[in-house]
């Protein structure tokens, strides 16, 4: 694992990456607000926005805990709808991690657990802080003890799945979820 260099999305947000194996990834959550071609992601200010975008198959983000510098840290969460919008969610040069790439993290980051790499100082280096998401109902929960990120899975379907972190735990689980979950969003570089 070694660090990267900084990417700059679209936007002007700044992201720290990682090398892992054969792979690029961001270290921070994502905070765009545009999908790739420019047009605004619709912001869920409110419980009741969240929940009408969300129940009419609509993307949306929202600040983490509707809170500024709580998302600073954390960065955005998003529903799936946003993150498998026709017009690209990724900026371009970058993608959602699949099933695969997800695999790929875990297993390397076992192979360093049991080469005698502490899971804290993983997850520090990683940058896998606890923020937390939203429910289907626009609740937000899980702060400081849990964290939720999507896969690319463009099949529709009533669940959808990623990847979850808790505090109790020592790994990271595959998670399903409603498409109206709000996750927040890791991106792998294409074709290093």
């Amino acid at each position: 694992m070694i660090l990267g260099e900084e990417f700059v999305d679209q936007e002007g947000n700044k992201y720290r990456t990682i090398n892992i194996e054969d792979q690029l990834w961001t270290i921070d959550n994502y905070k765009g607000t545009q999908y790739r071609n420019g047009e605004d992601i619709q912001k869920a200010i409110d419980d009741e926005t969240y929940l009408k975008l969300g129940s009419t198959g609509k993307g949306a983000w929202c600040l983490n805990y509707n809170d500024k510098e709580r998302s600073s840290k954390y960065g955005y969460l998003y529903n799936w709808f946003s993150v498998h919008d026709a017009r690209g969610f990724a900026p371009k040069g970058w993608r959602i991690p699949s099933e695969e790439d997800w695999n790929t993290l875990e297993k390397h980051l076992e192979a360093k657990t049991q080469n005698g790499t502490s899971w804290n100082e993983l997850l520090k280096l990683m940058n896998m802080s606890y923020s937390g998401s939203r429910g289907i109902n626009g609740a937000f929960g899980g702060a400081d003890k849990s964290a939720y990120w999507w896969k690319f899975m463009p099949e529709v379907a009533i669940m959808s799945w990623g990847r979850r972190l808790q505090s109790k735990g020592n790994q990271l689980e595959s998670i399903d979820g409603f498409q109206r979950f709000g996750f927040s969003v890791r991106l792998i570089k294409n074709n290093l």
